[in-house]
């Protein structure tokens, strides 16, 4: 008779393990809603997708330094790391400048830039005017800065001002002085005779 009370009873606590294992794994299959907080949670980090820039900081100045020397310095109100975490875009821009010898040489107006922080080039973009420490100003909607080469291009195009001359084209290479010019598309010279 022992024997079987306790056989009894190791058959319950058995039955009550298996009916406890099988409501806590088939909860919520049936349309239960009884989720656990911890359940909730880690659905909703799954399910979010964050389609801004994961670091953003406000009002800020980024230098790109080459060979150990300043190679360009952006103040920003608005600085952020893009979605890839390679590049940082820089927005509501104050002061943009590349130097030269470690010197400011080009004066940057534009609305927007976009540095790879790897290998220090920059997209320059959005009413760009670049002034030179001589005077000389290079316009255009969208450039390109070579850190390698040292040298800006832009696709689109652009307009050079150089004392009273002035030169357009569709596309345009050139170096940090804007001395070595290559122009193509378009180009019109226009020179003021005194």
């Amino acid at each position: 008779m022992l024997k079987q009370k306790h056989l009894w009873f190791i058959l319950i606590i058995i039955l009550a393990i298996a009916l406890s294992f099988y409501f806590i794994y088939n909860k919520g299959k049936d349309g239960d809603t009884g989720e656990t907080e911890e359940g909730i949670e880690e659905i909703e980090e799954e399910d979010i997708e964050v389609k801004e820039a994961p670091v953003k900081i406000e009002k800020g100045t980024v230098v790109g330094v080459k060979f150990g020397k300043k190679e360009w310095e952006i103040e920003a109100d608005k600085i952020s790391l893009a979605e890839d975490r390679k590049k940082t875009i820089f927005e509501k821009i104050k002061k943009a400048v590349i130097f030269k010898d470690n010197e400011p040489y080009l004066n940057i107006q534009l609305n927007r830039c976009i540095a790879d922080m790897g290998n220090k080039s920059m997209e320059l973009v959005g009413e760009v005017v670049i002034e030179t420490k001589e005077g000389d100003i290079l316009k255009g909607d969208r450039f390109y800065w070579d850190s390698e080469e040292e040298t800006l291009a832009s696709l689109e195009p652009v307009e050079l001002l150089v004392k009273e001359n002035k030169i357009t084209a569709d596309w345009l290479t050139s170096d940090v002085e804007l001395n070595k010019l290559e122009l193509r598309g378009n180009v019109k010279v226009t020179f003021k005779i005194h």
